[in-house]
């Protein structure tokens, strides 16, 4: 059977913390939803929405390397610090999507509106096409991917919403 590029994707997502890359896609999203209208810049929301992302991200590090010790046994915290950060690193990666596109289309000329739009379909299919791909590398049917795929996706588009309500 030919290893199509679904399969190499679904793959690359599972390996190593699959749900970061979920986490770091809805905190991205949800932080440029939150200030795109109070922000006076598309770099503003960029800045606002990394900011959080790595707080967040040092946090789940932390807590991490904290509960690592009760699991496994007393390690140095260093050493439990670096397993942490290598393992929640696919927090940082989820949110690099929607920043980039942002940005690319800031650069390009959208005002910050339109490059947090633009930011969260992105993040809406980003969402959507983790969540098919991985219940398809487990095993689930079309349907039942697709389901997940929309349950995923719905977080995205509750933030979509929620931007629209907050101004």
């Amino acid at each position: 059977m030919a290893d199509t590029t679904a399969d190499r994707a679904a793959r690359l997502i599972a390996r190593r913390n699959p749900s970061g890359l979920l986490y770091g896609a809805i905190i991205t999203g949800a932080v440029m939803s939150a200030t795109a209208g109070h922000a006076p810049s598309t770099v503003r929301v960029v800045v606002a929405s990394v900011f959080v992302l790595v707080v967040y991200w040092l946090a789940d590090v932390y807590v991490r390397a904290f509960a690592d010790q009760f699991d496994h046994g007393r390690s140095p915290l260093p050493r439990r610090l670096l397993l942490a950060a290598r393992h929640e690193s696919r927090v940082l990666l989820g949110g690099v999507p929607a920043v980039v596109l942002a940005l690319v289309a800031s650069i390009l000329g959208a005002g910050t509106e339109l490059a947090v739009d633009l930011a969260l379909w992105l993040t809406v299919v980003e969402l959507g096409a983790v969540g098919y791909l991985a219940a398809r590398l487990v095993g689930a049917d079309r349907r039942a991917a697709v389901g997940e795929s929309l349950a995923a996706a719905l977080l995205g588009l509750g933030m979509v919403l929620a931007k629209t309500l907050l101004h």
